[in-house]
């Protein structure tokens, strides 16, 4: 993959191909994906839709009778983690869209009960 910056106006021509290398415009790179732009909007896609299967399985948790903290635990330990997961390394390169999405998640969880009155300040929307 080669990493380069599309406002950079100094443009450099590509470097030789390699035989038996191949050359991709994203990487996964410890579970979290970056495109050659150095943007993460794969990576946000990816969490999204990890995020509905969770939904799905929360969902279907609390209508078998599971509530309150232990609720909040399962929902801490699926959704919560994967949101969460090295989000330092990449949170200040996300767009407001790739932002607004990742916030509309946290509000649905409040939304569908899953989260508890005094979760922490991480899963807020604000």
């Amino acid at each position: 993959m080669i990493v380069y910056l599309p406002r950079n106006r100094k443009h450099f021509s590509n470097p030789i191909a390699i035989y038996g290398i191949e050359r991709v415009d994203k990487m996964n790179i410890l579970r979290i994906t970056v495109s050659h732009t150095l943007t993460f909007h794969h990576h946000i896609a990816v969490l999204v839709t990890k995020s509905a299967r969770s939904f799905y399985a929360l969902k279907t948790i609390r209508t078998s009778g599971l509530n309150g903290n232990a609720l909040w635990d399962v929902t801490r330990a699926t959704l919560v983690s994967q949101l969460l997961y090295a989000s330092p390394a990449w949170w200040g390169y996300l767009k407001a869209d790739e932002r607004n999405r990742l916030q509309s998640i946290t509000a649905k969880a409040i939304r569908y009960g899953t989260v508890v009155s005094h979760a922490p300040s991480a899963l807020s929307t604000n």
